[in-house]
């Protein structure tokens, strides 16, 4: 294998790692904001329910604060709305860097000239990624 070769696959596999790292970090934190947000959607309906009793039962009264000090303490519900959440996150940014994405894969799975395209492909699109994000060129003004 040529050093240009070796290059362009070390490009293509930084570029894959990046994605795939932006895309964990991204589903992280799409975990613990649904599981917050379940959390409290599921808070404030519990005590909404305890403020508006519709009898002036003690014992109902005692459940319904029982059961809300429960769901206070509670860390069950992250078993299910987190890795939802993760996947979320991680699927709608690995859909948001498809472009460099596939630039990376096709980087490590083709040969020769169409690998060397790839890689090229990549590093424009790297290099236009920093000039709007990092140097703010090409982006449109706020007003």
């Amino acid at each position: 294998m040529s050093v240009s070769g070796i290059l362009t696959k070390t490009i293509g596999g930084i570029g894959l790692a990046l994605v795939a790292y932006d895309s964990h970090k991204a589903g992280q934190h799409y975990s613990s904001l649904n599981i917050s947000e379940a959390k409290s959607g599921s808070l404030s309906r519990n005590v909404i329910e305890d403020l508006s009793s519709d009898s002036p039962s003690a014992v109902k009264l005692k459940l319904k604060k029982g059961l809300l000090h429960y769901k206070m303490d509670e860390n069950i519900s992250g078993f299910v709305t987190g890795p939802k959440g993760y996947f979320k996150g991680f699927s709608g940014m690995l859909v948001h860097n498809a472009i460099p994405c596939v630039l990376s894969l096709g980087t490590l799975l083709t040969k020769g000239t169409l690998s060397k395209f790839f890689g090229a492909g990549l590093l424009i699109c790297g290099g236009m990624i920093l000039a709007q994000e990092i140097f703010g060129l090409g982006k449109k003004k706020s007003e």
